[in-house]
């Protein structure tokens, strides 16, 4: 055989020999390296847990603070004023003079008036004594006692028309206008003063239909008032009926304001407790949607695997929003919830929230404003009784008082008369009720209340009550009051008051 063919051959089984030793070396290393080899590992998500607690529920509303009461009181008799006892922002009390009226001519018509009187009294004595002789007839008697009923009655008119020179407040407040000045001639009617009664405010707002369930007269409320004054009230009145455009209904709150140091008509936000309900304080980060579109939260069990719970916002603030949805005690997932689906077993690491966190406590904020309006309610004094603080009624419209030394007081809104008394409707002389003119609010501002989320507020419109002219169609004089039709209007979130 050829030396060539040896060598072939012997190549042939080297290159032979060489792959089979590649194949067994490849699987050795194969075989070596296959239990190095590592599965796949469960997602890792972050946790923490949280425990319910019970989350006050407030109802909240846009409104307008409005006085007690205002009254346009008005000259009962004609003449020229002597003077004005009074200016603009002076505080008064019922009974307190405001103007005086020149007496004229009515102190000689007094004094013929009283002559006249004295005069018919003899006569009437002497013909009696004649009668009873038989020598005057029960004709010229009866004539006699008629005179002398007349001038009496005349006499008494006299002395009205002197009592009502001066003029008084009808109820206490503050003097809010002048209309007159001294050595003006005022005829019967003509306004002299505007007093404003702001003690109590009267907060009044618009509750939806949906909301008006939840409030109660005597329960206790929290007003933040434009001015920075925050104070405590009572319900003193919920609308029996809902405006037929906006269908809200017409709440008044009573705040009091004894020294009267809030303004009337100004804007205000109220705060009604409306219940508590089982929630968790979370971060709107950690919520997600199922694939059905369900807002919810992912948490774990206690095998680590991840469940969803469908929830609804309880309440929301500037820290976090309080759920309701969840079991009492759940380990909720914070990181790595997007990346995650329900039944999912997942790898767990535990938060590093502090305790008060994690137990699902925080701040108690509000849904409609920063919590910084409501800071300090707290420190505030409870709420007079409600049967204290909404006693006596309160027209919602200005009202115009005939009012003098002699005469009784009409306010239209609950007055008080000088020598003491209220009277419902402010009456005092007789005892009716004055009518009550208002007009429902919300038609052109749709305005409602919020209960935490969402937030459906409107600005409140300040109630118009226009300046009353200087004079007023002619009454007789003594009469107690008349209304001024000022059209008092309930404006935007919250006006109106308690019939």
């Amino acid at each position: 055989m050829r030396r060539s063919t040896w060598i072939a051959i012997g190549i042939a089984a080297a290159v032979a020999a060489w792959l089979a030793s590649g194949l067994f070396i490849g699987t050795d290393v194969e075989e070596d390296e296959a239990p190095s080899a590592e599965a796949p590992q469960p997602t890792l998500v972050e946790v923490r847990s949280s425990a319910a607690e019970a989350v006050p529920q407030y109802l909240y509303a846009q409104s307008v603070a409005q006085p007690y009461r205002t009254v346009d009181v008005i000259s009962s008799t004609e003449g020229t004023l002597a003077e004005i006892e009074v200016d603009e922002g002076d505080e008064v009390e019922a009974g307190t003079v405001l103007a005086r009226v020149r007496p004229e001519a009515r102190e000689s018509e007094l004094a013929s008036a009283e002559a006249q009187v004295e005069s018919l009294e003899a006569d009437l004595a002497a013909i009696r004594e004649l009668e009873a002789r038989g020598f005057a007839t029960q004709s010229r008697v009866r004539e006699l006692r008629s005179q002398l009923e007349s001038a009496r009655a005349t006499l008494e008119s006299v002395r009205s028309d002197i009592r009502d020179t001066t003029i008084e407040a009808p109820i206490p407040g503050i003097v809010s206008d002048l209309y007159v000045n001294s050595g003006q001639t005022t005829p019967v009617g003509t306004n002299i003063v505007r007093i404003v009664d702001n003690a109590p405010l009267r907060v009044t707002a618009q509750i939806s239909q949906r909301d008006v369930g939840r409030v109660d007269v005597g329960r206790e409320a929290v007003v933040s008032f434009a001015t920075g004054a925050l104070a405590k009230g009572r319900v003193c009145y919920v609308a029996p009926a809902g405006d037929p455009e906006t269908r809200t209904f017409r709440v008044e709150i009573r705040v009091p304001n004894e020294e009267r140091k809030v303004p009337s008509v100004v804007s205000a936000e109220i705060r009604l407790p409306t219940g508590e309900a089982q929630g968790h304080f979370v971060s709107p980060a950690i919520l997600s949607l199922s694939e059905a579109g369900e807002l919810g939260a992912k948490s774990v069990d206690t095998e680590n695997v991840v469940r969803f719970h469908p929830v609804e916002m309880v309440r929301t603030g500037k820290d976090g929003i309080w759920i309701a949805g969840l079991p009492e005690e759940v380990r909720l997932i914070t990181t790595g919830q997007g990346f995650v689906r329900e039944g999912e077993r997942v790898r767990v690491q535990e938060g590093e929230d502090g305790p008060e966190r994690q137990i699902g406590r925080a701040p108690l904020p509000t849904s409609t404003v920063a919590d910084e309006e409501f800071d300090g309610v707290e420190e505030l004094a409870e709420a007079p009784p409600a049967e204290e603080l909404c006693r006596g009624p309160a027209a919602n419209a200005a009202m115009t008082s005939a009012i003098s030394s002699g005469n009784g007081a009409a306010s239209g809104s609950g007055a008080e008369s000088p020598l003491g008394g209220t009277q419902p409707g402010g009456a005092v002389a007789a005892e009716q009720e004055a009518p009550n003119t208002e007009v429902e609010p919300g038609a052109a501002t749709g305005s409602g209340s919020t209960l935490t989320n969402p937030a459906q507020e409107a600005s409140p419109t300040a109630p118009a009550v226009p300046a009353p002219p200087n004079e007023q169609p002619a009454q007789t004089p003594g009469a107690t009051g008349q209304q001024q039709d000022q059209g008092g209007v309930d404006g935007g979130s919250a006006e109106g008051g308690a019939p």
